[in-house]
């Protein structure tokens, strides 16, 4: 039987110091220690965790998006728990010590799941609030399309310049060493990193996510994540494509 202490005491602690600010003011991984008991014990894998956070992020993101206000809480409570559980799957994985590349293939798709809903769904319900733009506010849900498009391509070019060096390195016999450890980072990578965790969807902006049915905030959360994920897109290709002519 697995205990509280032997889960806490198996995650790395230079991790820890990629905790963002969010984070730590919230106890999101405590509060997945102490999920993780009670499914590691009854026999749930990592992998099955991860399928189950994907069902969190989906389903949170569709009751964001329908015009009633008891859904709308419910929506963020299961990005709430979904957040959770892509803890959870990584607390299993390290205790059993049976991560791979399946498991992580699969936790990241958890994450992509809910970069592509989540800024859309932000969208429509800045649109179901309908502040300020009145008879354009269509315009809400198409900025929260934008965000999630710019939020993926983002991603898809640094995965995309990966798997390129990859192959590259690959085909000269050498053993990928580098960024084997992704808590020994430098330079860009580390600047990005930071402020991927403290600016971040997961990161500071959770707490207006929180505040935004009460208070009438989609509509801020919306902009602030397009112009977000516009400036990431944007560096990302400008250093990618200039390490790539290098």
């Amino acid at each position: 039987m697995y205990t509280y202490k032997e889960i806490k005491n198996s995650f790395p602690k230079e991790k820890e110091k990629l905790e963002s600010l969010y984070g730590r003011i919230v106890p999101v991984r405590k509060l997945s220690y102490l999920f993780t008991v009670p499914l590691i014990n009854m026999g749930f894998s990592a992998f099955q965790v991860s399928i189950i956070s994907i069902f969190f992020a989906v389903a949170g993101c569709i009751a964001l998006a329908i015009n009633n206000k008891y859904f709308v809480i419910a929506g963020i409570v299961l990005v709430f728990f979904w957040h959770i559980f892509d803890c959870v799957d990584g607390n299993i994985a390290r205790a059993r010590k049976s991560a791979s590349k399946l498991g992580e293939f699969v936790d990241a798709c958890s994450g992509y799941f809910v970069m592509a809903f989540l800024p859309f769904s932000i969208g429509i319900a800045a649109f179901n609030e309908g502040l300020f733009l009145e008879d354009k506010k269509y315009l809400y849900i198409i900025i929260g399309g934008v965000s999630a498009i710019c939020e993926l391509l983002m991603r898809l070019i640094h995965q995309k310049y990966a798997y390129t060096l990859a192959v590259i390195e690959n085909k000269e016999g050498s053993h990928l060493e580098k960024g084997d450890n992704p808590y020994q980072l430098s330079g860009f990578h580390k600047l990005r990193k930071m402020i991927d965790i403290e600016c971040g969807p997961l990161g500071l902006s959770m707490f207006v996510l929180f505040l935004a049915p009460f208070f009438k905030l989609f509509f801020l959360l919306d902009l602030y994540y397009c112009l977000f994920h516009i400036a990431s897109l944007i560096v990302a290709s400008i250093y990618y494509i200039g390490k790539g002519r290098n």
